[in-house]
């Protein structure tokens, strides 16, 4: 019986657990951040990129809905600690490139060290801002960001330099996922890009995570 009442006294002390964890994140932590639109800490990012994560949003997947493909050129907005850079840069192959920016330098600094570490030559991690990209125009075949849009204060600001730098036949994607405490739902994401000229093209996923394709409105 002690066995049991152990496992019973293990169990409710995980479901209380993980009911603090969400209320603090999915209602706390929700509040304030609707009121203060800042940039994640860096040693957050380092804990956004997990087994657990990567299982229910695989990087391979996102790159794969993406269209991410032989030779493009992919800017990233906030990569945080490459999640996702790296299988996008495995598509492109040697002939393309992702660059990767984050307005803060230790973000930049640690993925920086990352892709030198493995020998990568197809990524380019650089520290700038989304509202001033240091790009020419049509630049990029693909833009993407994951859990990263709803951190920028001025999104119609952001939203279109990234339709500066994006080719006419380009394609802007973001993605969100739900235990983000800045986590939008797709209509919101939806009527930022549309009031900024893009219109929805395609869209993938499900409720825990969603990925939505944007191409320039002609």
């Amino acid at each position: 019986m002690s066995i049991v009442r152990y496992i019973f006294s293990l169990i409710k002390w995980l479901l209380i657990a993980l009911f603090v964890y969400l209320f603090f994140v999915e209602v706390v932590l929700r509040i304030v951040r609707r009121f203060y639109r800042l940039p994640i800490p860096a040693y957050v990012a380092r804990l956004i990129d997990n087994p657990v994560r990567r299982r229910i949003q695989p990087p391979e997947m996102i790159a794969e809905w993406l269209g991410a493909g032989e030779g493009m050129s992919i800017l990233e907005i906030g990569p945080g600690p490459g999640t996702f850079t790296f299988a996008v840069a495995r598509r492109v192959g040697e002939a393309g490139c992702v660059y990767a920016i984050d307005i803060q330098d230790s973000i930049v600094n640690v993925l920086r060290e990352k892709v030198e570490m493995r020998g990568i030559s197809n990524i380019s991690v650089r520290q700038a801002s989304a509202y001033t990209l240091p790009f020419s125009n049509q630049y990029f075949d693909r833009i993407y960001m994951v859990a990263v849009l709803g951190e920028v204060p001025d999104k119609q600001r952001a939203l279109s330099e990234f339709k500066r730098v994006l080719k006419d036949d380009g394609l802007l994607a973001i993605g969100e996922f739900l235990p983000d405490p800045d986590y939008p739902r797709r209509k919101t994401v939806t009527t930022w890009c549309q009031e900024s000229g893009f219109i929805l093209v395609k869209q993938h996923g499900n409720f825990l995570h969603y990925l939505l394709l944007f191409k320039k409105q002609e």
